[in-house]
């Protein structure tokens, strides 16, 4: 072997070896392995599941080998470590612009195209998810989507009948037969008509009472006959009694062919061609359904060097939120399922189940349902029997859909993760997102629908802790309307509210191919139809300057992926409908009076069967001590409660566990369940009699309840505001971290903070990957006491851990106890406290030996100045001469001389255009004394910045506090800045008259340009410093 040939081949090990390192050990296990990170080594550049990943939409197989891998490699580069892919196939939506019979998903070149970019991915030590199936996941290419396990549905055909009326005739058909779409789409499948297979015929009694509802008619429950028996050849013979008018119901079981991508053109499908297949929705309520899923994923996407590639570096196998409908969910064998799960048949109920929506009115305003139940007493009790029907469709759900998918993907040394709620409201799938979380590798949730919302996000994080599952990500960045507009100050907002909510890991939305596509013009194609961002890569002005916003996201979830999750208090949520969301003007409310947040409590949403896992027992006065640990269970304005979980909280409160009823306490079950509402009705003032068992009137007396019981936050914040906690705990290492996040848009926060941790305080930075250790703090009875002072929506993390645990770290032997000194910073080589203050007056310190040291400098700083005389060069994004050929923008540069900083969308010539803006400038520094320094603040700033002082970069600055303290750089004299701004495309595209589709015409005409540039003076700001031998 030559020399040359040994070389590459040690490459090729080094590279193989590093990808291994990238996809944690035993990954498909189950249970699921939890990975141990090494923080002190991997903070300052974290690698694997901790940095994000990117969703990479690719349209079809019509794409080039060429442009996969040089997408692939911007990701990686841009500080991505994984991607996720997805033939996107214009979302199912759009007609296709190439034939899918050649390019479809499942076809022999998309299972090409798919081996290309896992090829690169390994080139490239990426880590891949992917789709199981077109578009969003949900789907397969099936010939014959009347099959078994496709998505099912139960229908209804209705005749009015008279008391003592005679019937005899054939069954009445189906009435509503078409739910509808999510998102229409623009083409016809080959087949449109579906089997009506008969399940049931009843007879129910119209009530004497009426609905307070005029659209809802109401029956008698106890007058329900079951006629199967006298159906012959779907004729049904009888006669009505004599007591009343009744409704005569025939339901029909069929599938919905609920299609998610096009076939062939023509519609000329091919059995050996999956490629040419109509994509419909499987059953996600059958075992059937799932193998159908995976079976196609398996036979036509994984096989042959693919499988081999995605054990070595894949990670999820994934699906989208559930964007499908159906009158009313419906599995083959489900009646024998629900008698097994709820005890009784669900035939007499079926009724009731059928409306609009199939939603509560309280979540569309207009949905109703169109009968209800009342008992012999009058009582509605469809509210129970709905709840039944949910809770058997959800256990259905978990056992065949998730925890199938979980295991099916464990085969393959991969995780299953999907959304495991509905988007689309009218008649979507019912589901208990919280619950569900419990039963998915890797539970997802996402920014767009979500809306930042963060108790949105709390009620799903819950499900993801008490299943003990590691990972909660989140699809993140989609934001409507805000096409190539979205900056990276609206990212770090999405991420810090995600994170607040429990997420602990991101995908990018997302990084469309970019390679030439038919009819598309410059900048590339866009996914969506133009309606949710974000198209990333290089055809964005920014892309240059994302490196640091990978990082800060990959330190951040590094930490958070860190060790257990520890949370204050779990919160009593049981909702079947997951739309409850500000999408729809409603958001998401677990716990509506501030103080409880306000005060430090972290908390998250428990749903009823989540207290009944192994590991829901309470220990050393923690609920699930292994994660989220809970202190305290409150339960909200809630008036029926689940016997199971009442026999749960009388076994908690027997252990002296605290639990709080907020507004009344529950009377009933939420199910149609006698012998339940009895065993509620004995058992409840029990529980109310232990002492650690509390009962206020409103939200507002919680705190002080909590108080009185001794529940204290992990983190407290001593003046209450709205600066909120993650806590996990690393008990290998004796470690605690707390990433606080200031949750307030609009406003600065400062609190001083009581940590219940053991250990010696550090401050991680993820931004620049610096470990410090805290050198302002105070010990009051066993807590360690913090100031902790955050801009708006910016955040910092805490560590606490043993002196040692950062080896490259040293701490100093006494730390400061109290000063007016604005900020401070350990000096390890003069082993010295180094304290600033801009302000001109008696400044001091006090130190933890007990020194008290007082400013003695004379030094008068040089005051405050607003930086002028700005010279502006813009590198301006142009079309390509050749937009339909040539997606790669041209340059032109405008030169300006500004007296003040404005937005460019105000400087003549620059009114539409986008790019890259380049500011500079000077100004005098006259004081040469070691005792002074200065913060250069750039403010406020649309998208991303970059600083040099005297042509030395400062490092990546905190967008939300773009404040950068230039000190190490400033020279006695003249010194000069420089400043680079990027932009998005937003407004070179208002003006751009882009043809690729009426939707981007519809854009440009709707929004106004946005503000870039430097738009607020830069102002230098001089401090002096206090430096403290130790």
């Amino acid at each position: 072997m030559s020399l040359l040939s040994r070389f590459l081949f040690l490459l090729f090990l080094v590279a193989v070896i590093a990808q291994a390192d990238l996809k944690p050990t035993g990954f498909g296990n189950r249970p699921t392995p939890w990975e141990r990170h090494d923080v002190p080594a991997e903070f300052s550049d974290p690698f694997g599941l901790p940095r994000p990943t990117f969703r990479y939409w690719v349209p079809d197989a019509d794409v080039e080998d060429n442009v996969l891998y040089t997408d692939l490699r911007e990701i990686k580069a841009a500080g991505w470590d994984g991607v996720e892919v997805i033939c996107l196939e214009n979302y199912g939506i759009e007609r296709a612009v190439v034939d899918p019979a050649i390019f479809g998903y499942g076809g022999s070149l998309w299972r090409q195209r798919f081996n290309t970019m896992l090829r690169a991915a390994q080139d490239l030590n990426l880590t891949v998810d992917f789709a199981l199936g077109p578009t969003q996941g949900a789907s397969i290419p099936i010939l014959d989507p009347n099959s078994p396990g496709m998505n099912t549905e139960l229908v209804y055909g209705q005749v009015n009948l008279t008391a003592g009326q005679a019937f005899s005739s054939p069954l009445p058909q189906p009435m509503r037969v078409n739910p509808g779409y999510a998102n229409a789409p623009d083409f016809y499948p080959p087949q449109e008509s579906y089997t009506n297979t008969f399940v049931a015929a009843v007879l129910i009694r119209r009530s004497d009472s009426t609905s307070h509802d005029p659209r809802v008619v109401q029956l008698d429950y106890s007058s329900v006959q079951e006629l199967n028996s006298r159906v012959a050849n779907n004729t049904l013979t009888f006669k009505t009694p004599n007591d009343g008018d009744y409704v005569l119901l025939a339901f029909w079981q069929r599938r919905t062919g609920y299609l998610a991508a096009q076939g062939a053109f023509n519609n000329a499908t091919g059995p050996s061609n999956p490629a040419s297949w109509f994509a419909y929705v499987v059953d996600h309520f059958s075992q059937a359904g799932t193998d159908l899923w995976t079976n196609f994923t398996e036979q036509y996407v994984m096989n042959g060097e693919n499988a081999d590639l995605l054990q070595q570096l894949g990670l999820y196998a994934w699906e989208d939120s559930a964007e499908f409908r159906a009158e009313l969910f419906w599995t083959d064998g489900f009646i024998s399922y629900f008698i097994q799960s709820r005890g009784y048949s669900p035939i007499a109920a079926l009724a009731c189940q059928f409306g609009t929506t199939g939603l509560p009115p309280s979540t569309l305003a207009n949905g109703f349902f169109y009968f209800s139940f009342v008992d012999d007493s009058g009582a509605d009790i469809s509210w129970k029997l709905r709840n039944d029907y949910r809770q058997a469709l959800q256990e259905a759900y978990e056992q065949y859909h998730l925890e199938g998918l979980s295991k099916w993907a464990a085969t393959w040394n991969l995780q299953g993760s999907l959304q495991p709620y509905a988007t689309a409201p009218n008649l979507a799938p019912p589901w208990d997102m919280n619950s569900a979380a419990a039963h998915i590798d890797a539970p997802e949730t996402e920014s767009n629908y979500f809306d930042d919302v963060l108790d949105a996000f709390r009620a799903m994080g819950g499900g993801a802790m008490m299943g003990q599952k590691q990972i909660f990500s989140s699809e993140l960045g989609a934001h409507r309307y805000y096409t190539y507009a979205v900056t990276w100050p609206i990212i770090l907002n999405d991420c810090r509210i995600n994170y607040a909510g429990d997420v602990n890991r991101i995908v990018t939305h997302g990084f469309p191919y970019s390679g030439l596509r038919p009819a598309v013009e410059w900048p590339g194609l866009t996914t969506f139809e133009w309606t949710y961002s974000e198209m990333w890569g290089p055809r964005q002005p920014s892309w240059d300057y994302v490196r640091e916003f990978g990082d800060w996201i990959g330190r951040t979830q590094l930490i958070l992926q860190s060790g257990r999750p520890r949370v204050d208090i779990g919160i009593y949520r049981h909702q079947y409908i997951s739309v409850d969301i500000k999408h729809f003007g409603m958001g998401e409310v677990i716990f509506g009076d501030s103080s409880l947040a306000n005060a430090g409590y972290s908390y998250v949403s428990v749903s009823p069967s989540l207290p009944t896992r192994d590991n829901a027992v309470v220990e050393d006065d923690l609920l699930a001590p292994d994660g989220p640990g809970f202190s305290a269970f409150i339960v909200d304005n809630s008036t029926n409660i689940t016997s199971e979980v009442l026999s749960q909280f009388l076994d908690y409160a027997n252990k002296g566990f605290p639990i709080i009823f907020v507004g009344g306490v529950p009377h009933e079950s939420p199910y149609f369940c006698t012998a339940c509402d009895e065993y509620i009705l004995d058992n409840i003032e029990k529980l109310l009699a232990y002492p650690s068992v509390g009962n206020v009137s409103t939200e507002a007396e919680v705190v002080s309840v909590l108080q009185r019981m001794n529940v204290i936050p992990a983190a407290e914040n001593l003046d209450p505001c709205p600066i909120l906690y993650v806590h996990r705990i690393d008990e290998a290492n004796g470690v605690e971290y707390f990433w606080a996040y200031n949750s307030d848009l609009h406003g600065d926060h400062a609190t001083k903070a009581a940590f219940k941790a053991t250990g010696t305080p550090f401050q991680l930075n993820a931004w620049n990957g610096a470990i410090t250790p805290a050198v302002n703090y105070t010990v009051n009875a066993g807590r360690y006491e913090l100031w902790i002072d955050l801009r708006s929506n910016a955040s910092t993390i805490i560590a606490f851990a043993p002196k040692d645990f950062f080896p490259n770290v040293t701490v100093p032997q006494s730390h400061i106890v109290s000063t007016n000194y604005e900020d401070g910073e350990y000096d390890a080589a003069t082993k010295s406290i180094l304290l600033k203050s801009s302000w001109d007056g008696p400044d001091g310190a006090t130190l933890s030996d007990g020194r008290t040291l007082r400013s003695n400098s004379t030094t008068t700083l040089p005051p405050v100045s607003i930086l002028t005389s700005w010279q502006l060069v813009v590198q301006d994004w142009l079309p390509n001469p050749d937009p339909y050929h040539n997606y790669t923008s041209v340059f032109k540069y405008h030169n300006y001389t500004l007296s003040e900083l404005v937005p460019w969308c105000n400087i003549k010539g620059l009114e539409f255009s986008s790019g890259i803006g380049t500011y500079t400038a000077s100004f005098q520094w006259s004081s040469n004394s070691t005792s002074t320094g200065a913060y250069l603040d750039l403010g406020k700033i649309l998208h991303t910045a970059r600083l040099w002082v005297n042509e030395h970069w400062t490092g990546p600055i905190e967008i939300e506090n773009p404040v950068v303290d230039i000190r190490p750089y400033l020279v006695y004299g003249v010194n000069t800045v420089k400043i680079e701004v990027s932009t998005t495309l937003r407004n070179r595209l208002l003006q751009f008259n882009n043809t690729q589709s009426w939707e981007q015409a519809k854009y440009a005409a709707t929004y106004a340009p946005q503000p870039y540039g430097l738009v607020q003076p830069v102002v230098l700001r001089p401090y002096s410093l206090l430096k403290i031998p130790l």
